[in-house]
């Protein structure tokens, strides 16, 4: 975790803080750095200087929680959702285009209880709808819906159409979905839903836009055509990233990088020329390159600021006080580079420095494929819920023993492949990528190898 906050003189100043959850909160000491790099400046590690105390946060859902600094009360927290509604290909919430949506069903145990695919998009006057595909039906059920602008919050109403969908109240924050809904054979029953959004596509005659967090389509003839331009909006997977070659193993600079809808918000963790701790922060339009780029990219002015709220001081605003220069992310597909993909790896600009590599930090990374597969899973081109608890020989198999799956590709250890063990290749679902937060496969976990509830969890 990183804290951007204020000295008691109002500098800017940042602090971390590195711990285990247990259970849904987390107790752990801040620690203040000093001596790391400036913009501009030669190689500089930070070192540890102090703690301030400790700092205790809980969450009490994938959105909201409370959190407790060091001198002052719990105070209740909330994931920054960014409501915009500027009609684009990359707004859910003023779609164009059609987005796809995974929506799993638990029941009132929080057990899975059944899969649905669905597309959000527009219909002929403008509003938005979901159309929801029951099991292997190619016919859609048609949902009106309408948006909640102040929640940021789909309301879909299923009474005058095929579906066994009585209602459907769901919102998404950075492609992750969560919500409620109600079945028309128990209509006072609600039911927690949590899923994903990966993908959104309008195709024009002649141009083809596509958002997509992991998976990369250029479509072929299409209804309306064969596309001539295709323009591509790559999802980074937001979190902590790391300028590659100043992974030194000691303290140093990162950036704290938040990609919604088509607005990128950035906060860089630095240090100023004295090398002391500070921070920037801006946010603005991340969208793709160009037509047939591959690359997708954010450009906008990073500022500093102070006089806010220091540790266990009293509420205040802070105001900007210098604008450091432009900072430029670059995404970019590139089919022969090796793993992380693009969602993972990408480049900054900072100001008056030359573009360097960036790579996203990740905390969790399974050494052994059981470890990253263990657990509960959906697989919507398998129809298939499937339990994964043994491990034989370096593969890992289901629960019922019918599927087992390796690791065939070192150069891509992401990569599984899965059979039956009767030594049949699964139609269709042979080979799967793994997800990262899940996000960017066909594969949707349901719970971890711990027995964790993945999503936003319930946000009613």
């Amino acid at each position: 975790m990183q804290v951007f906050g204020y000295e008691k003189n109002g500098d800017a100043t940042f602090y971390t803080a590195t711990g285990q959850l247990g259970g849904n909160s987390i107790t752990a000491p801040l620690v203040r750095y000093t001596g790391g790099r400036s913009f501009g400046s030669e190689a500089r590690d930070g070192v540890e200087d102090s703690s301030p105390g400790d700092v205790t946060v809980s969450f009490s859902n994938g959105l909201k929680g409370s959190v407790q600094f060091p001198g002052e009360a719990p105070a209740a927290m909330e994931r920054f959702a960014i409501k915009e509604f500027t009609p684009s290909i990359s707004n859910p919430l003023a779609q164009i285009g059609q987005r796809g949506l995974h929506l799993l069903i638990l029941d009132k145990n929080l057990q899975f209880k059944q899969y649905r695919s669905a597309m959000l998009q527009r219909d002929n006057q403008g509003q938005p709808v979901l159309v929801e595909h029951p099991g292997s039906s190619a016919m859609g059920n048609v949902l009106p819906c309408s948006l909640e602008p102040d929640e940021g919050q789909f309301v879909c109403s299923a009474a005058d159409s095929g579906s066994d969908i009585d209602s459907l109240r769901f919102r998404m924050v950075g492609g992750q979905l969560a919500g409620q809904i109600t079945m028309k054979d128990t209509p006072t029953q609600q039911l927690n839903v949590i899923g994903q959004s990966d993908s959104a596509m309008d195709l024009g005659r002649r141009d083809s836009q596509q958002q997509t967090y992991w998976s990369f389509v250029i479509p072929g003839a299409t209804v309306t055509g064969i596309p001539t331009t295709h323009s591509h909006q790559l999802m980074p997977v937001n979190g902590t990233w790391i300028v590659q070659d100043e992974m030194t193993g000691k303290p140093g600079r990162g950036l704290a990088l938040d990609v919604q809808n088509s607005t990128m918000v950035l906060q860089v963790f630095n240090y100023s020329a004295n090398g002391q701790p500070t921070f920037h922060m801006g946010s603005g339009s991340y969208v793709s390159a160009g037509p047939d780029t591959l690359a997708s990219r954010a450009e906008f002015a990073l500022n500093q600021y102070a006089g806010g709220r220091s540790l266990g001081g009293a509420p205040q605003s802070a105001h900007p006080v210098a604008d450091a220069g432009p900072v430029r992310i670059d995404l970019a597909l590139n089919r022969g580079q090796p793993l992380p993909h693009f969602s993972q790896r990408g480049t900054v600009t900072f100001p008056g420095e030359a573009p360097k590599a960036i790579v996203r930090m990740r905390l969790d990374d399974p050494p052994s494929l059981a470890d990253k597969l263990l657990g509960e899973w959906y697989s919507p081109p398998m129809q298939a819920h499937l339990v994964f608890n043994q491990e034989k020989d370096g593969a890992v198999l289901s629960s019922d023993g019918a599927i087992s799956c390796e690791q065939k590709y070192p150069d891509n250890p992401d990569r599984i492949s899965c059979t039956k063990t009767a030594g049949e290749t699964l139609a269709g679902t042979g080979n799967f990528a793994l997800p990262l937060l899940n996000q960017g496969s066909n594969w949707i976990q349901i719970r971890d190898r711990f027995g964790n509830l993945q999503g936003l969890g319930n946000i009613n």
